[in-house]
C-alpha cells in the first residue's frame, strides 16, 4: 500500500488524461453491507461479512486516491452513499471516506451529500456523527408502514421502529430527507399505501422515492413465485394503488419530476438528476458503476476480491489514453464504449423519465439529427393509446403511460420498425 500511495502522489503531478470529456461532478460510494439481505433484492449486497469492513474502507480510500490522481481538479457537486446499507456500518467509516474525498477532490462548499439509511440505524448518535462528517441529505428506506407487508418483504424493522427513526430525524432538525416506499407488493392493498403515505406526510419529508415491486431473477422471491408459494398482485389492485399513490403525493404538493421520484420545490435530488440528465459520474466500491469519457464501466463485485485487487494495484497505469487506463486497472471488471447511437437512445429514455420530457428542438440542436429517425412507427400507437402525449414537439408520459414506460423504452432501444 505504501508504494501505491507514493506512486499515486507522483502521478498526480505528472500524468494527465488528454481526452476532454473526463469531467464528472458526482461520486457514488457503494457500501455492500447489510444486516440482512431482503428476499426481493438483487443489488450487490451481502450480510454477515462485517469482518471485512475495515479492509473495505481502506480499499475504498485507495480507489479514491487512484481516480483523484487523474481527475483531481474536478469539482464535485454531489456524493451519494448507497448499498447495501451504508448506515449499517460504524458512522466513523463514513466520516473517513468523506474526509478522503474532500482531501482528494474539489468538493463544492454546497455539495449535496446523501446517505441511504435503514430506520433502525437512525440513532441520535449516528445522525449527529453524519451531520458532523458533512452529510446533509438522508434517504430513509421505509418501504411500508404496514407490519404484515414489512414482514413479508423481509425488512429488519417494523412500523414503530420506522416512526422512531423518523422522529429522530425530526428531533435533529434535518432539513432535507427522502423516504423510500414500495408499491405493488403481493397482498398489498390501496388502503395500505394510503396509510403509509399519510403516515409519512406527518413528518414532512422533502422528497419521496416510490418504486414498483418487481420479482427479480436469482432472488428468493423469484424462486417462491416459480414454486407458486406466492403470487403477484392482482392487476386491478395494482392500478388502484398506483393512482392512490400519485393522487396523494400530487395533492400534497410533491412534483413528480422523474418517474419514480417526487420532491417539494427546490428539493429534487441533485445526484439523481445527474443520472437522469445523462451526465458523467464516478462509482467507487465493489460493484460500483461509472460513466466517464464515453465509457460505462464497473468494478469487481466481490468485496473480498475488490479488496485484494486494490491492494495489488501497485501503481496507476502511466497512460494518456483512457481505454488503456481501463484495460490495465485490476479492479475494473467490465466496460462498454457508448457510441453515438447508444448515447442518443439513452438520452431519449432519460428525457422521457423526467417531467420535462423529450424535446424535439433540444434533441436536434444537441445531436444535429432529425428526431424522427429515432421514432419508430409504434410512437404513433403510443400517442393514440394515451401512453404518450405530444405538445409543442415535446413528448411526455401520461400518468397511465408511466405504468407502461418499459414498453416505450424497449421500443427506443430495439425498434421493431421505422
Amino acid at each position: 500500500m505504501v508504494n501505491f500511495v507514493r506512486t499515486t502522489i507522483e502521478n498526480q503531478k505528472n500524468v494527465k488524461i488528454l481526452n476532454k470529456q473526463t469531467h464528472f461532478e458526482s461520486i457514488y460510494i457503494h457500501i455492500p453491507f447489510c444486516e440482512i439481505k431482503c428476499p426481493y433484492c438483487d443489488f450487490n449486497a451481502y450480510s454477515k461479512i462485517d469482518d471485512l469492513t475495515k479492509n473495505l474502507v481502506e480499499a475504498i480510500k485507495l480507489e479514491i486516491l487512484f481516480w483523484s490522481s487523474k481527475f483531481k481538479k474536478n469539482q464535485i457537486k454531489s456524493v451519494y452513499f448507497g448499498g447495501g446499507t451504508p448506515s449499517w456500518i460504524d458512522s466513523e467509516y463514513i466520516s473517513i471516506i468523506l474526509a478522503e474525498i474532500n482531501k482528494n477532490f474539489d468538493l463544492s462548499s454546497n455539495a449535496e451529500i446523501t446517505i441511504e439509511c435503514n430506520p433502525i440505524d437512525l440513532t441520535n448518535k449516528k445522525i449527529t456523527d453524519y451531520i458532523q462528517s458533512g452529510i446533509n441529505r438522508f434517504s430513509v428506506g421505509i418501504q411500508s408502514l404496514d407490519n404484515k407487508t414489512l414482514k413479508f418483504i423481509g425488512r429488519n424493522h417494523n412500523k414503530a421502529q420506522a416512526l422512531e427513526g423518523l422522529n429522530n430525524i425530526r428531533a435533529n432538525n434535518i432539513q432535507n430527507f427522502s423516504v423510500d416506499i414500495m408499491y405493488g407488493i403481493p397482498y398489498q392493498t390501496h388502503s395500505h399505501i394510503t396509510e403509509t403515505v399519510n403516515g409519512l406526510l406527518e413528518f414532512d419529508p422533502t422528497h419521496f422515492s416510490a418504486y414498483s415491486f418487481t420479482i427479480e431473477p436469482n432472488t428468493p422471491f423469484h424462486k417462491f413465485v416459480k414454486e407458486k408459494k406466492i403470487k403477484e398482485l392482482d392487476e386491478n389492485e395494482y392500478m388502484k394503488i398506483f393512482h392512490q399513490l400519485y393522487d396523494l403525493l400530487e395533492k400534497n404538493h410533491y412534483e413528480n419530476y422523474e418517474i419514480s421520484n417526487w420532491a417539494k420545490t427546490s428539493f429534487e435530488s441533485i445526484h439523481n438528476l445527474n443520472y437522469w440528465d445523462n451526465n458523467k459520474f464516478l462509482g467507487i466500491g465493489p460493484g460500483a458503476h461509472s460513466y466517464v469519457n464515453n465509457y460505462r464501466f464497473y468494478n469487481e463485485n466481490s468485496p473480498k476480491k475488490y479488496i485484494s485487487k486494490l491492494n495489488k494495484q501497485k501503481s496507476i497505469p502511466s497512460t494518456n489514453e483512457f481505454l488503456n487506463l481501463l484495460n490495465n486497472t485490476k479492479f475494473i471488471s467490465g466496460k462498454e464504449n457508448i457510441n453515438e447511437d447508444t448515447k442518443i437512445r439513452e438520452y431519449m429514455i432519460f428525457s422521457l423519465r423526467k417531467k420535462t420530457g423529450l424535446n424535439k428542438d433540444i434533441f436536434e440542436n444537441l445531436f444535429k439529427k432529425n428526431i424522427d429517425e429515432y421514432l419508430s412507427s409504434k410512437f404513433t400507437d403510443f400517442l393514440d393509446l394515451n401512453i404518450l402525449v405530444k405538445h409543442k414537439d415535446v413528448y411526455k408520459f401520461t400518468n397511465n403511460g408511466k405504468l407502461l414506460s418499459n414498453e416505450v423504452f424497449r421500443e427506443i432501444l430495439h425498434p421493431e420498425s421505422k
